[in-house]
């Protein structure tokens, strides 16, 4: 009998090991989950990264964040949009487009109520374009005087504000011991599985001789 008992006990701790074990895999195997899944966001945004660079570089491409409400409903606050560098003179009325004037250092984006030649003459490259804002009731006051400005092409709502936030410190910050943490654990060496085991099998064997 009291031999039974001991077996009985010896039973149920190799029950009770075998379900942590289990436990612990399963936990491990959704923190794999969750830190591949993770690498994987990080790799695409570092190809959409290369890819914006490369079209910012090679079509002077460039993207505008509206911060305010000039141009709502169809550019509300917080929207992106995606401009390209042409000459002001290309502009078009309708055309929504990003403006630096001379010794500004803030851009406008409006919308182009008209183009026209520069007073100056042809020969400066520039042109005089009138802009308002689709929710202002009256065309902006001043007239921009450019030689080029930033045209948008398409605009995705809400997904600027995403974006300004994580360019703050807060964000950069936590990104980057997020990224270092998970690039330090894939590269952490593993504990091979068949080792761990072998000592429990041995174990159970002498048991059952004793």
């Amino acid at each position: 009998m009291p031999e039974q008992l001991v077996h009985d006990e010896n039973s149920s701790g190799s029950n009770s090991n075998a379900a942590g074990r289990v436990s612990l895999e399963k936990a491990a195997r959704v923190l794999n989950i969750f830190r591949e899944g993770f690498l994987t966001i990080i790799a695409v945004a570092g190809v959409i990264c290369i890819i914006g660079i490369t079209a910012a570089y090679f079509l002077n491409a460039s993207f505008v964040v509206f911060k305010t409400g000039s141009m709502e409903p169809h550019y509300p606050v917080g929207a992106i949009s995606l401009t390209i560098k042409i000459p002001a003179k290309e502009l078009k009325p309708g055309d929504v487009a990003s403006v630096l004037r001379d010794g500004a250092s803030v851009l406008i984006t409006h919308r182009v109520v008209s183009v026209n030649g520069d007073p100056a003459g042809p020969q400066t490259g520039k042109a005089v374009l009138t802009l308002k804002g689709d929710a202002n009731s009256s065309e902006d006051p001043v007239l921009y005087t450019v030689a080029s400005a930033q045209k948008v092409i398409f605009t995705v709502p809400h997904l600027g504000a995403w974006v300004m936030a994580m360019r703050g410190p807060w964000f950069l910050g936590a990104a980057t011991l997020v990224v270092s943490v998970l690039v330090a654990w894939s590269f952490w060496p593993k504990r091979d599985r068949k080792h761990r085991a072998e000592p429990e099998k041995t174990i159970g064997r002498l048991d059952a001789e004793s």
